[in-house]
């Protein structure tokens, strides 16, 4: 599985607030919203993370995010489309969520067909595309599941300040945990467009992410590797091993929270297991397969990491 740094937090924030991310994407919906089951890898394929509207007429929302560019992209696309279209029987749009401009290609134009050399149609494929850098930020500012993509729009470098303060005024007034892990998400995708120096210096003194111990964890591997190398190449490394390291934390932080809720606490052997899991894909295809309605108990979820390990 194709595993970023920012990818655990970014999908979390999407199950938070799916409504939120339906409507910013422009996606109309009249029935109630819930985030399901997205693994296809029986046909080796996964989605980042699916909605599915429910009324009379329900559909799939598949929400690619993607900050790289890939060469095949759209027949990735394609082929996860017709995969979750089989496995829930129901019509699926995919919107491609662009993070910053090196993943954009002239390629990604929403529409994707192939035809035979004498002009036949065989395959004909809709998608919508969203370029971060091109949206402009005060829609992102309207739910805490998007705020951390502020960032990441047409703001510019001068403007950053003023945009972190507004975000302040919205994250700070949630709880604690909260906040921090909406901070840290904000801090993992700032990386994807800023330098770490910025980033780091204009989220000091946000309040409560002084208090997340993740990005704590970020910084002081970054800082440790910085020393102990004594170079700027040193320092940069040791950051971008931090970020990793800030991602695997994260990533079983989600786990254990999000799969509690599902399957009840789990026992002291499996929350060792997850805190020993170094591999960030495995914990990522877990936070994924949490929402299966088919898996009952936390023995079931780890089973597969554990047949690997």
């Amino acid at each position: 599985m194709d595993y970023q740094p920012f990818d655990a937090a970014t999908k979390e924030l999407v199950w938070e607030d799916p409504a939120a991310w339906l409507d910013r994407l422009g996606v109309v919906h009249q029935g109630p919203v819930e985030v399901v089951d997205s693994d296809v890898t029986t046909m080796t394929a996964s989605a980042d993370k699916v909605i599915r509207v429910g009324g009379e007429s329900p559909f799939l929302v598949n929400i690619e995010l993607q900050s790289s560019h890939k060469t095949r992209l759209v027949e990735t696309l394609c082929f996860r489309q017709a995969a979750l279209d089989y496995r829930h029987g129901l019509p699926v749009l995919t919107v491609l969520v662009l993070l910053r401009k090196q993943s954009n290609s002239p390629r990604l134009t929403g529409r994707f067909t192939r035809t035979l050399p004498d002009g036949t149609t065989t395959n004909r494929y809709y998608y919508r595309v969203l370029r971060l850098w091109t949206e402009s930020p005060e829609p992102f500012l309207k739910s805490v599941a998007l705020i951390p993509l502020a960032p990441l729009t047409s703001v510019r470098e001068d403007e950053l300040g003023a945009l972190i303060g507004q975000m302040a005024e919205r994250i700070n007034r949630e709880a604690p945990d909260h906040a921090s892990k909406l901070w840290t998400a904000t801090y993992l995708l700032m990386g994807l467009k800023y330098s770490d120096e910025l980033t780091s210096r204009l989220l000091e003194g946000v309040g409560t992410m002084q208090e997340s111990t993740t990005y704590q964890r970020i910084l002081r591997e970054g800082r440790q590797e910085g020393r102990q190398e004594g170079r700027q190449e040193g320092r940069q490394e040791g950051r971008q091993e931090g970020r990793q390291e800030g991602s695997l934390l994260e990533a079983r932080r989600i786990l254990l929270r999000q799969a509690s809720r599902r399957l009840g606490a789990p026992a002291p052997e499996q929350v060792r297991f997850i805190e020993e899991t170094a591999n960030l894909a495995a914990l990522e295809d877990m936070i994924d397969r949490v929402v299966d309605s088919e898996i009952s108990s936390w023995a079931e979820l780890l089973a597969p990491v554990r047949k690997d390990s």
